[in-house]
């Protein structure tokens, strides 16, 4: 299951961008999630990789935040303020939210990113207690920390967390039946619809990320870009404002994962 999610990932991320036009304004993407999207959501059903909607919705999601003992969570911060400069210009029915993936062991005592990240509107998401391959632990380990991940955000927020997104993208079915025993949790493992690079050089650069996440643009769509440190989140950062514009120029939605999930 590991390889072959990966495997496939990497053939889906390929061929989304072989297949688009350049032009982020182009609208010739697609308008229903790529065959090849479609066919690896159906083969692996235990992940979600996209909704099925007509409406034009994108979840935005972020991963890896905040980076790991930061005074003030200043990396985190940079990505919430570039959201924060879109929506202050935007239409009140477009403001946009996303879904934050925490890490566990990155919140510091008396953190108030948590707090920063709920009152701009956002959701919070269980990303584990490291930063690492979830898939590689043994059951019983994957489950411990997931449990413990989820008793530390409870910490800091009494919103309801609804999904894990396992670390690489990779899960085993003893992930998936440990997640059935989360309560109040998704049963299905937050995925997405492209294979994120903006974490590997060279392609780690803001214009590469901004063209990149927008071949993989379609109604339904889940998108994800990185925090962990201010020079990633820098990157994040001007990547959205080019890409958060796009999307607004073509009519598309940008919101939260359960928002997805829940209303389109």
């Amino acid at each position: 299951m590991n390889w072959l999610t990966r495997t496939l990932l990497t053939i889906v991320s390929s061929a989304v961008v072989v297949s688009v036009p350049v032009s982020g304004n182009s609208e010739t993407a697609a308008a229903t999630p790529p065959w090849i999207v479609a066919q690896i959501a159906k083969a692996l059903p235990d992940g979600v990789f996209f909704k099925d909607t007509d409406e034009r919705v994108v979840a935005l999601t972020i991963d890896d935040v905040p980076a790991p003992h930061e005074d003030g969570d200043v990396s985190t911060q940079i990505i919430l303020d570039a959201i924060a400069k879109h929506n202050a210009q935007a239409d009140p029915d477009r403001q946009v939210t996303a879904t934050f993936f925490v890490i566990s062991s990155h919140l510091d005592d008396g953190s108030t990113i948590i707090d920063r990240i709920r009152d701009q509107g956002h959701e919070i998401g269980n990303h584990g207690t490291t930063d690492g391959t979830h898939a590689l632990m043994t059951p019983e380990a994957f489950e411990q920390q997931m449990r413990e991940a989820h008793e530390r955000l409870a910490q800091f927020t009494d919103q309801p967390i609804r999904w894990y997104r396992p670390g690489r993208g990779l899960y085993t079915q003893d992930m998936v039946a440990a997640l059935h025993r989360m309560e109040g949790y998704e049963p299905r493992l937050a995925l997405a619809s492209m294979l994120p690079l903006d974490t590997y050089k060279p392609v780690d650069d803001w214009r590469f990320t901004s063209w990149y996440a927008q071949q993989h643009i379609f109604p339904g769509a889940i998108l994800v870009l990185h925090g962990g440190s201010v020079e990633r989140s820098k990157q994040t950062a001007k990547a959205l404002e080019v890409m958060l514009e796009d999307l607004n120029e073509r009519g598309y939605r940008v919101v939260t994962l359960s928002a997805l999930w829940d209303r389109f």
